[in-house]
């Protein structure tokens, strides 16, 4: 399987992939590599710094670069907030919400209710979808681009890190892509706000 490394809004090329929701803990022994962490990553411009957005007015890099600012934040099951930290969809939920897009609580929600797009086709700002508990979609990241994802992947890491989507453990069980910012339908912002936390 080979991922899309590159994008059409210049030298951002990176994997966010935000990684274990409600429920999504991994279970059994840990496998080489499976939570290998790659360098730290930096974002060009500002934290103000208008930003390419991505079809349906997504800011995708400034979404990309948000996410990415949460690595290092603790693992919490159940957890939605950078202070009392992140599972997987809960981490997702978070930063799509700061950029007023409201997806739901878990990980399989997520995918059956955001468009699929091609693993071939895959985008900064696209979320990727795992199966590591015997369930289809029993994890979810955000991708950044040049193979690289920013997850929340369970208590034995014990923190939000980024890791290569490449990694045999990862690569194994990617069951699929979506696109928020290319939603059908999007919950209204009075919905939105009695889930949301920032």
């Amino acid at each position: 399987m080979q991922l899309a490394t590159k994008f059409p809004f210049g030298g951002l090329i990176l994997l966010l992939f935000v990684a274990l929701g409600s429920g999504c803990s991994m279970l059994g022994t840990q496998a080489p590599g499976e939570y290998t962490a790659v360098p730290e990553i930096s974002t060009p411009g500002p934290a103000g710094e208008a930003h390419s957005a991505a079809p349906g007015n997504l800011d995708t890099l400034g979404l990309v670069a948000y996410a990415a600012s949460m690595q290092g934040k603790p693992y919490r099951t159940a957890g939605d907030s950078p202070s009392e930290g992140f599972d997987c969809s809960g981490l997702v939920q978070h930063v799509f919400g700061r950029f007023d897009l409201y997806l739901p609580r878990d990980a399989a929600s997520m995918a059956d209710a955001l468009p699929p797009v091609s693993l071939s086709q895959v985008q900064a700002a696209d979320l990727l979808f795992f199966n590591t508990q015997g369930h289809r979609y029993s994890h979810v990241g955000i991708y950044l681009g040049d193979g690289r994802f920013v997850h929340a992947p369970s208590p034995r890491t014990g923190r939000v890190i980024i890791s290569a989507v490449d990694n045999q453990y990862w690569r194994q069980r990617v069951t699929g892509a979506r696109r928020p910012g290319l939603m059908s339908y999007a919950l209204s912002s009075s919905e939105g706000q009695s889930t949301r936390r920032r």
